[in-house]
Order: C-alpha cells, then structure tokens, then sequence
C-alpha cells in the first residue's frame, strides 16, 4: 500500500499532462488568444505601452513572450504555456493538500483538479487563468510553509534563527504576489484570503515577529505594484460592463457544476448535486483527530480553502461583473474547492476506518475515500471527451473563416471585421489578399463615423464580406449591420462555431419603395405590399455568376404574436430550386413580433445565380414561415403547389 501511495502523485501528473497537452493545437485560435500572440510578440516597452490599454496588466504576456522564444508559436507552442502552468497548478494542489491535511486529502483533490474540464480547458488556452490558478495555488503552499515553520521555531525556542527560517519564505511568498498583481486584477482576493488565513493563524499566538514579516512582505510586494496602480484603477473603471441579470439561484447552480464537472455537464443528477455538497458540509463538522488538529490554533488550516474559494465566487456572484465571460475567474476557486473535497473524503475514510482492526485500516480509510472520490472524478474525465471534440464548446474558428475567406473572396472584395479585436486571430490564420477593416474603430461608441466609414465601403467594393462577434459591446446599435443593409443584398450568411460569417453584395442601391405593388396577404395578418428588383421590368435576363436583388415591402394591420422568416427562391425550368436566401426580415433587424400596425418594413434578399446554370426560363417566389417550427408555411392569397406566391419569371441565356 505504501508503494501505491508512493506512486500516486506521480500517475495523477501523468494524466494532467496528458488531457492538458492532449489535441492541444487541434482547435482554432480565438481573438483573445490573438490578442496574447499579438502582444506577446511587441518590445516589452511598447508590450507594457499596449496592456495599459488593455483589461489585463502585463506580466503573462511578458511570459508568453520569453516562453514562445523556446517554444515557437504554433498553436501548439503558444498554449504549451498555459499547459505548463495547468501542470504546476495540479502540483501545487497536491502540495498544499498534502501539507494541510495528508496525502490522501492531498491526492483525491490532486485529482479533481486533474480531471476537471474547467480547469483543463483553461489550461489549453493561450491567456492567463492556467498561470492565474497556479500562482493563487502556490502562493497559499508558501504562506503555509511560512506558518509552519514559525510554529516550529518557536516550539523549539530558537529566536536567533527565525529570521533565517522565516524570510525564504516570506520571500517567495513577496515574488509569487508581485507575479500574481501583474497576472490579473482578480489576484488581490487571493492575497485577501491570504490575510484572513494569517490573521485566523496568529490570534492565538500574537507573535510580533511573524506579524512583522508579514506586513513587511506586503508592503514590499505593493511597492512593486504601485507604478502600475493608477493603471490598473483606470482600466477597472473605465473597461465597458455588460453583467448578467439572472437570479442567485442561476447564478450559483452555474458555479457549482463548473467547479464540480466542468462546462461540458449537463442534466446533472440528484446524486451530482447531493454528494458534493453533503461533503463540503461534512469536511466543515467533521474534525481533524490527529495531534493536537482540533485545537484552535490550527483551526486556520481547515478554513483556508474556504476563505480562498469564498472570497471569490462570493465577490463574482453579488458583483456586477457576474457573466459566462468571467467565470474563467474561478480557476482558482475549483482548486480551492478541490481541497475541500479532499479532506472531507479524507475524514470519511479515517472514520470508517476507525472500526478496522490495524492491518487493514490503512487499505479501508484509502479505498473508502477513494472509491467515493471516483462518484466525481470519473464523470469528470467523461466530461472531458465534449471539450475536445464537440463543436458546442469549440472556440471561435477563425482558421476555419480564414480558410474560407482566403478561398473565396477576390479582386474587388473587402472584409469587415466586427469588432476590430478579431484581427490578431484572423491575420495568423489569413493569406488572402482582400483588404480587412475593423469596425467599428477602437471600442466604438462613434455611430456617426462607423455608419459614413461602412458607407464608404460600399462605395468602393463590389462584395463585402463581415465577420461579426461581439457586436453588442462593440456595436450595439447595429450600425454595421444596419448600414449594408440599406446599401447592399445579403448573398449568404452562415455561424462558424460562435463567429457568424455574413456576406453581402454590393449592386445598384436597393429601392426605398416598390416598382410593382402586389397587396398579396400572407395569412391573415401579413400583406406583400410589393417588390423591387434591382432590373426592373418582368421577363428580364439574367447571366450566371449574376446577384440578383430583391427588395421586399411587408406590412401588418395588427401586431403579431409569432416569428416569421422569409424565404426567396429561384427555381429552375423544371421547378426544382436553384438558389434560395432565407432570413428573418431585414435580415433579423426587423423581427416580425416588433412591427406596428401600418408601418412598411423593406426587406432586401440577394440570389446567387449559379455559374453552372442552364439557359431556359425560371421562377422567382417568395414564402412566409414560422420561425419554430419552419415547416409551417403561411398560404398567401395567391399560392402556388408549395404555399408560396410567385413574383416573375427571368431568362437566363
């Protein structure tokens, strides 16, 4: 058993290495992790310059600069650092654990944090939670050492040597706060928790000494900081806020599950929900029987992960900075959690064991704990296969969009990227030669010259392709969106992971009223006003390769209840479809649950022609469905076998 325990850290490192080094170049580079290259890849002078502008200070991407000159920066060589420090983060679990509360606790949180596909996914991205987590972890495993040495010196009577004992200590413990301020803005709870630890641990000994040193590596590990505080507190204030507005409850039952299973768990049972929790409890009433553990004066070493994880979600949950986006901030709340978990299975195991005759003992308080651990960690490593491979938690794939992008577009095609932050992660991946714009420039907030720089692109290209991801922060009014609809067709539009690929093309400006008036009702409560398209006449002809546009006039004469998109569709000689585009009207701006009664929505669609088309004689009709289900169809006055109503007849020779 002895050699099991022995070997047991060891086989955990090994299976952290590899789900976080596993697949770890398969997935695309999202924007933010452009950004970390981007940075990373600036004299330290002008890195430092940028991250003043930036959410985070400075100090990972100085890291990722010195790591990328031995590791290069392929997607591989870039996340490696993030593994490495998800690696150390796994190390200093089991470190802090073993040094609280034995090698058992040690091992079983050791492993949670493993296995666990928060943790994991974080340690496979190019920013700094892994190293985030990691240092909050280690920073704790140096002040306990701090601790403990000084109890020991002063059981040993020995005053001369504490300052030797205890400064290496406090001086790492001053080096891995200074790195953590510089890691991120979130860090300052950790060194919060650290104080409450350290004041819960020297009540009962009201020793100067301790007191002292520990001010004093404080107040050195703030000088390091105090340059960049002025930064740091115009960055906090000033960087644009969107918090989620759902309730506690919500709030909290998303917490539990990432730092339990992972984002990738869903439908979770009573059972997932009833043993964590009845075992956070029990590791809080359950005492530690070893010498001298319950007395209040190491009463600290059982709270400290409480303190850790409490400070942090507790300012995330009742805070308005509470969204998807920042729940990365608890990477080291999982750990903390984790450590929990671990003494708690721990205790369970050393009462279970209690009734053993001496021989076993060991073997039951080890497979006791350890088999009920296996009700966590082995949903957890099932969870892990979804992060890799399945597209709902995929990040952005702008490798995918630039492979498209460099394929497709040509001499006379533009690309806007929306918002402007996309461009890192889309240069490393794009060759094309079509020129690429951000807009809105900076943060946004300037409609006016968004709107008058999108209209002069329409000016100057024939199609224009838009990259759209973040646009509520960006542009939340949807002046992009809004000006090339106005101004240009929608050809084609398609979601590539979360990044939405939309192209439009650019032909004489739509219509502002139509050239042939129909009052078609669709149902009973829509009505086609009439159509435009962008030749006019009936009969016409068209050429493949051709955009033919076609503006829609819809109205409503009572508010409507339901969603409804558009289909607009050419068929073929022989009435089987040749091009199609599909859309809530004016492409999602004008939703039909929105219209007032008499207003005149204008709807633009764009038609592809196919190059391959064949001559002959083809049909232009326009359908009305239910969003959900989009089977239902309205019948409009005038119907067709298949509910919709036709427009014309083109001619292609």
């Amino acid at each position: 058993m002895n050699r099991v325990i022995r070997w047991l850290p060891v086989l955990i490192l090994l299976a952290a290495g590899f789900w976080r080094f596993h697949l770890l170049e398969a997935q695309s580079l999202w924007h933010d992790e452009g950004n970390s290259l981007r940075l990373a890849e600036r004299p330290i002078p002008s890195l430092v310059e940028a991250s003043s502008r930036d959410i985070h200070p400075p100090g990972y991407y100085i890291g990722l600069k010195w790591w990328t000159f031995f590791a290069g920066k392929t997607e591989f060589g870039l996340r490696s650092f993030s593994a490495f420090w998800g690696l150390l983060a796994v190390a200093g679990t089991y470190g802090l654990g073993r040094r609280l509360y034995g090698p058992l606790a040690a091992s079983i949180a050791a492993a949670l944090v493993a296995a666990n596909p928060f943790a994991v996914y974080y340690s496979q991205e190019t920013r700094m939670y892994a190293q985030l987590g990691a240092l909050s972890v280690l920073s704790f495993w140096v002040l306990v050492k701090m601790l403990h040495a000084s109890d020991h010196h002063r059981a040993e009577n020995r005053p001369n040597q504490f300052a030797f004992h205890i400064a290496p200590w406090a001086i790492w413990l001053m080096i891995i706060n200074t790195v953590g301020l510089y890691n991120h803005y979130t860090y300052p709870f950790t060194m919060i928790a650290q104080g409450v630890v350290f004041l819960w641990w020297w009540i009962p000994r009201r020793d100067p000494r301790a007191r002292n040193v520990y001010i004093v590596l404080n107040v050195i590990t703030l000088m390091f900081f105090q340059s960049w505080l002025p930064t740091a507190y115009k960055q906090i204030t000033s960087w644009p806020q969107a918090g989620d507005q759902s309730d506690l409850i919500d709030r909290t039952d998303r917490v539990f599950t990432l730092l339990i299973y992972g984002q990738t768990a869903t439908n979770l049972s009573a059972l997932a929900y009833v043993l964590p929790i009845g075992l956070l409890i029990l590791g809080v009433l359950l005492p530690d029987r070893r010498a001298g553990a319950e007395r209040p004066s190491v009463l600290w070493r059982v709270s400290l992960p409480l303190i850790w994880s409490g400070l942090s979600i507790g300012a995330l949950l009742l805070s308005g900075a509470y969204r998807e986006a920042n729940l990365k901030f608890l990477v080291p709340a999982q750990m903390a959690v984790a450590l929990m978990l671990g003494r708690s299975l721990e205790r369970i195991g050393a009462v279970m064991s209690g009734a053993v005759h001496t021989p076993y003992r060991l073997w039951v308080r080890w497979g006791s704990a350890v088999a009920l651990s296996m009700l966590m960690i082995i949903p957890n490593i099932q969870n892990l296969s979804p992060m890799y491979h399945d597209d709902a938690y995929a990040r952005s794939d702008y490798r995918r969009i630039a492979e498209l992008l460099t394929e497709n577009a040509q001499d006379g095609d533009a690309i806007i990227l929306n918002a402007p932050n996309q461009i890192e992660a889309f240069d490393y991946y794009y060759h094309g030669n079509a020129p690429v714009f951000g807009l809105p420039k900076g943060l946004g907030g300037d409609d006016a010259a968004t709107r008058q720089a999108t209209h002069d692109l329409i000016a100057d290209y024939q199609r224009i392709y838009v990259v759209l991801w973040g646009q509520n922060e960006r542009d939340p009014n949807g002046i992009v969106e809004a000006t090339l609809d106005e101004g240009a067709y929608v050809i084609g539009r398609q979601w590539i992971t979360d990044v939405e690929l939309v192209q439009y093309a650019v032909l004489d400006a739509p219509p502002t009223e139509p050239s042939q008036v129909v009052n078609m009702p669709f149902g009973d409560q829509i009505t086609l006003v009439g159509y435009a398209l962008s030749t006019d006449g009936t009969g016409q002809q068209i050429l493949p390769g051709d955009v033919l546009g076609v503006t829609l006039f819809w109205q409503t004469d009572t508010p409507l209840s339901k969603r409804y998109k558009v289909t607009v569709q050419l068929l073929n000689p022989d009435g089987t479809l040749a091009s199609q585009h599909d859309s809530e009207p004016a492409n999602g701006r004008a939703i039909t649950t929105t219209w007032q009664t008499g207003q005149t929505i204008t709807d633009n669609h764009g038609i592809v022609i196919k190059q391959d088309a064949v001559a002959g004689v083809y049909t232009l009709i326009v359908a009305v469905y239910e969003l959900d289900p989009p089977h239902t169809r309205l019948i409009p006055g005038q119907a067709d076998a298949n509910n919709a109503y036709v427009l014309t007849t083109l001619t292609l020779q």
